[in-house]
């Protein structure tokens, strides 16, 4: 291994949980900047960018020393892998599926039990809104779009529920449901002939060719009235304007959206999650995409460990660009 210190380069809001995990010899330095000019200055003398972003307008100097971009997530949409410099790796790093599952089931069962008119009901002393009973998720239909790591754990929730649970993914192969208890499997073309049976449409799949807008109207058209609509994937499988019709005319029951069209360029600032307001319909359960303490912690130590391999010389882990 060698004695001569990684440079890493990382946003300032990770790096002391990153510098915790570390055993390597190692300089982090702070990226806090927004100028693209500052950041490709920055790249140029560093090892290790730690980041889920990486934009073309950074790129450096065939001459940078860039070698791996580590990303903090699953997701490396953010990182356009064709300005990188020769040979850079991308790698990501999983560890969230349990605790995007857990948020799934919280915005569904928020839903299904009418959560939130609850709650504002009961603050005005009102015991009986609008329905006598509640009902239970048991039995109600749940199809899953994607059968990646948060996929496979959306399944083992939905059986536990006893929720008949259909899965549409991009690749059908059998193998990939050896051992999960479902009423269906197939590819996306079936995606018109599963939608009619819903009672829970839980978008887990990354945005991408053939997904992008995947979930329009004609789409929203096909499914029942009192159905709702969960999106922990990304934000654009859905189209904005067709599902914010859809929930402001009730042609749906209700959405409960993790994931969004618009985020903040810097942490701490202010900035809407769509161009339409969800915000002001009561029949959408709306929250932040953020990941869990626990997923960070098990990430920080995955990535800690895949810089030691990178220190080392040894092959790393989960490459997705090989450069």
């Amino acid at each position: 291994m060698s004695s001569t210190p990684l440079r890493i380069l990382i946003p300032e809001l990770f790096a002391a949980d990153l510098a915790a995990e570390l055993t390597i010899p190692h300089e982090i330095h702070v990226l806090k900047t927004q100028s693209d000019g500052e950041v490709a200055e920055l790249l140029e003398h560093t090892d290790v960018l730690v980041s889920g972003a990486y934009q073309a307008t950074w790129k450096p100097q065939e001459t940078s020393t860039l070698r791996l971009v580590q990303a903090v997530g699953a997701g490396i949409d953010g990182i356009d892998t064709s300005a990188l410099p020769p040979g850079c790796q991308v790698c990501n790093v999983y560890g969230h599926e349990r605790g995007v599952a857990e948020q799934a089931f919280m915005l569904m069962l928020s839903l299904q039990k009418g959560l939130l008119s609850l709650d504002t009901a009961l603050r005005r002393g009102n015991w009986t809104p609008e329905r006598t009973y509640l009902s239970e998720l048991r039995e109600r239909n749940l199809l899953i779009l994607g059968l990646g790591h948060i996929g496979k754990e959306l399944v083992r929730w939905g059986r536990f529920l006893d929720m008949p649970t259909t899965v549409l993914t991009r690749r059908a192969d059998p193998e990939r449901v050896v051992g999960l208890d479902l009423e269906h499997f197939g590819d996306l073309s079936e995606l018109e002939d599963c939608l009619p049976q819903a009672d829970f449409l839980v978008v887990a799949i990354p945005a991408g060719e053939g997904t992008v807008g995947l979930i329009g109207a004609k789409e929203l058209s096909l499914m029942k009235s009192s159905a709702f609509v969960v999106n922990v994937g990304r934000g654009p499988v859905l189209d904005e304007d067709a599902l914010y019709q859809a929930l402001q005319q009730r042609r749906i029951a209700g959405a409960g959206l993790d994931v969004w069209w618009q985020y903040p360029s810097a942490p701490g600032q202010e900035c809407q999650p769509s161009k339409y307001p969800f915000g002001e319909l009561d029949n959408v359960v709306m929250t932040p995409h953020k990941p869990t303490l626990e997923t960070m912690a098990y990430r920080w130590r995955e990535i800690a460990a895949n810089l030691a391999r990178f220190v080392a010389d040894k092959p790393l882990v989960r490459v997705v660009h090989h450069g």
